[in-house]
């Protein structure tokens, strides 16, 4: 499902050093897995996720996803692998304020060639216990709804590959534990899950856990062959 090969990422600024976000990590990940990937601030976990969402250009190295080369790709192939492959849920649920909760779900229909937008935002509204709140707009709705309104978008055009970056770092814990059951739900319906995030407690939650530290991977292991470790 996702392969990356000696994959480097340097950041250029004028006037200062170049900064190597990610140096030469190899890491495959297969289709259904649930893994997160764990790592300080500036470790370059984030950096490795927008890689993998195709959403930036690795400096060196070859990324594969679904066994396709992605270097080669122009700008207008990516978004369409990304619209078809894979969805998104960040930190900042990034909502429309002053549109529904069921039009948030439908932007990404917006770019595909699906024309069922009713019928697959309310489905996906319904994935994630929010079919009474279609209409309500994301202002009226707490951090742990939009967060799920947030899921229910990633989703909604039933992606292969979901990545996660610090998911649940707004919200309280009760809302945090319902935002980890449901990705172990989708993953659980074939999704392949990728979950960045700082909180160990969080990455205890995944079947597999890859740590990373200044750019380099560091370990990559299941939780409970940490847990036996230990």
């Amino acid at each position: 499902m996702i392969e990356l090969q000696d994959v480097s990422k340097i950041y250029h600024k004028p006037g200062e050093p170049p900064v190597k976000a990610l140096d030469r990590v190899s890491l495959r990940i297969v289709a259904g897995e649930f893994v997160a990937i764990v790592g300080p601030s500036g470790s370059g976990k984030s950096t490795l996720m927008n890689v993998m969402g195709l959403l930036d250009r690795p400096t060196s190295g070859e990324y594969r996803l679904e066994g396709k080369a992605t270097s080669s790709l122009g700008g207008r192939e990516l978004a369409g692998l990304r619209n078809r492959v894979i969805g998104f849920v960040f930190q900042s649920y990034h909502l429309l304020p002053r549109t529904t909760a069921a039009e948030n779900v439908q932007l990404p229909l917006l770019y595909s060639k699906r024309t069922d937008f009713a019928q697959r935002s309310e489905a996906a509204l319904a994935a994630v216990g929010l079919s009474d709140r279609r209409s309500h707009y994301a202002s009226e709705l707490s951090g742990g709804q939009q967060q799920r309104v947030a899921i229910a978008r990633a989703i909604v055009n039933e992606p292969r590959v979901l990545l996660a970056d610090e998911p649940t770092g707004n919200l309280d814990s009760a809302a945090a534990r319902g935002i980890i059951d449901l990705f172990k739900a989708q993953n659980l319906r074939g999704t392949t899950v990728v979950l960045i995030t700082h909180d160990e407690a969080l990455a205890r939650e995944a079947r597999r856990v890859v740590r990373i530290h200044a750019g380099t991977i560091e370990s990559d292991s299941s939780p409970s062959t940490l847990q036996r470790s230990a």
